[in-house]
């Protein structure tokens, strides 16, 4: 599994069978079929992408995604090639953190900087931040070796024993 960081604020999730875009900003700048977030303002979606952008439960190319919300946040759960992955903001996973199972990668989009220290109590392999405000919220939680890079790549036999802290850029 693959993720890596797409201008601006969009970033991309590839496996083996499917490849996502979390909330792409412009058609133009990504290949994927299924796209989370707000993809629906985009123009140019087309009829063969898959948007999902809220809560419910998915299957599509042999990731299991879950949607779950919390007021206006939606924070997402899925399996790709046997790695199980949180997405969600900052916000999202504040509101979720004590309902959350254990999870071999925590994906962070930080745009707002807030108290961010119920992160340490997640039970996973790897946090990734990414974001305007990335560096900020990485620094206030007090992370050390943190590793800056503009994409991961894991299997599930490859995962770090450590907590490994990434920052996407």
């Amino acid at each position: 599994m693959e993720i890596g960081i797409l201008p601006k604020t969009s970033l991309r999730l590839k496996g083996k069978n499917a490849s996502f875009v979390v909330n792409p900003e412009e058609k133009s700048t990504f290949n994927a079929t299924i796209l989370l977030g707000k993809a629906q303002s985009l123009a140019k979606v087309s009829e063969d992408d898959v948007v999902i952008d809220g809560a419910g439960e998915y299957e599509i190319g042999g990731v299991k995604i879950t949607g779950i919300r919390s007021g206006s946040e939606v924070l997402y759960s899925l399996r790709i090639d046997e790695v199980d992955v949180a997405l969600g903001t900052l916000g999202a996973l504040d509101a979720l953190h004590t309902k959350m199972k254990e999870y071999d990668v925590v994906v962070v989009f930080c745009d707002e900087v807030r108290n961010a220290s119920f992160l340490t109590s997640l039970d996973s392999r790897v946090m990734i931040f990414y974001g305007e405000k990335a560096q900020e919220i990485v620094k206030a939680s007090g992370k050390d070796n943190v590793a800056e890079m503009g994409k991961y790549v894991v299997t599930k036999d490859k995962l770090p024993q450590e907590v490994e802290t990434i920052v996407l850029e």
